[in-house]
């Protein structure tokens, strides 16, 4: 057995979760991808810098001001993903079904 052909095909293999882990870092997005530090909130420093690119930073600071309801100076997941109170009145009016389950709603009507 060619001996240099098994210790590249060991390497190969043994790289393969660490090449599958960076894949995974790499797809993070939103929240996770924003919370640097990973303490469960997104400051105004992290926002502003997961925002590059998107927004300049007066207008990053100003959407995160405007997305910290509660003025903590930090955003949790459901404010940075904009799920407050008002967007759930907004659906009410529109129609919506507020507090009732995808599966509620997708339920034919006796």
């Amino acid at each position: 057995m060619n001996y240099r052909v098994t210790a590249a095909a060991m390497a190969a293999l043994l790289s393969l979760p660490l090449a599958a882990q960076a894949a995974d870092k790499s797809k993070k997005s939103g929240f996770t991808a924003a919370d640097a530090d990973g303490d469960g909130k997104v400051s105004a420093t992290e926002y502003v810098t997961a925002m590059k690119g998107k927004l300049d930073e007066s207008a990053a600071r100003a959407k995160f001001a405007e997305l910290d309801k509660d003025k903590s100076g930090s955003l949790t997941r459901e404010e940075f993903e904009g799920r407050t109170g008002e967007k759930k009145a907004r659906q009410a009016r529109k129609g919506g079904t507020e507090g009732a389950s995808s599966e509620t709603q997708r339920m034919p009507r006796p």
